[in-house]
C-alpha cells in the first residue's frame, strides 16, 4: 500500500482551487489517518482538462475533484476522455460546479463522476464527498 495518496483538483478559478486545496489537505490527511493510517496526501492542480491530463501522465492520481465550466478543455470532455482510456477510467471523480441542471448532473455521472457538489458549497460537504471517496481509494 502507497504511503501517499494524490488528489487532483481541476477549476479555472484559481482562489476556488486554492480554498479546494486547502480543505482537502486539512481533511485528507485526517481522513486518510483514520480509515487506513496513511498520513500523507498530495494535491496537484489544473487549470482545465487538458492540464488535467497531462498531469495524470506525469504523476498517478488517486482522486479527482473537478469543475465543469472551464476553458481549453470543460470538465465533461475531461470525463469522456478519462472514460475511454482504462489507465484513468477508474479513478473517482467528484464534480463541483455551479451548473446545477439535472441534464447536466445526469451527463457528469453518465460519464463517471461518482458525486456531484453544487457550488457554492460548504467545508462539510467537501468533508462528507472526500470520506466517501477516500474509502474508494484507500487500498
Amino acid at each position: 500500500m502507497s504511503n501517499k495518496k494524490t488528489i487532483l483538483v481541476v477549476d479555472d478559478i484559481p482562489l476556488m482551487r486554492t480554498m479546494l486545496v486547502k480543505y482537502i489537505k486539512t481533511l485528507g490527511m485526517k481522513i486518510l489517518k483514520e480509515t487506513c493510517g496513511i498520513p500523507a496526501i498530495d494535491v496537484l492542480e489544473a487549470p482545465n482538462g487538458k492540464v488535467a491530463l497531462e498531469k495524470m501522465k506525469e504523476q498517478t492520481v488517486d482522486l479527482i475533484f473537478l469543475d465543469l465550466m472551464m476553458p481549453e478543455m470543460d470538465g465533461l470532455t475531461f470525463l469522456g476522455v478519462k472514460r475511454e482510456d482504462p489507465k484513468y477510467a477508474q479513478i473517482p471523480v467528484i464534480v463541483c460546479s455551479a451548473l446545477g441542471e439535472k441534464d447536466t448532473i445526469e451527463k457528469a455521472k453518465d460519464l463517471g463522476a461518482r458525486s456531484y457538489i453544487m457550488k457554492p458549497f460548504t467545508l462539510r460537504t467537501i468533508e462528507e464527498n472526500l470520506r466517501e471517496a477516500m474509502e474508494l481509494v484507500k487500498g
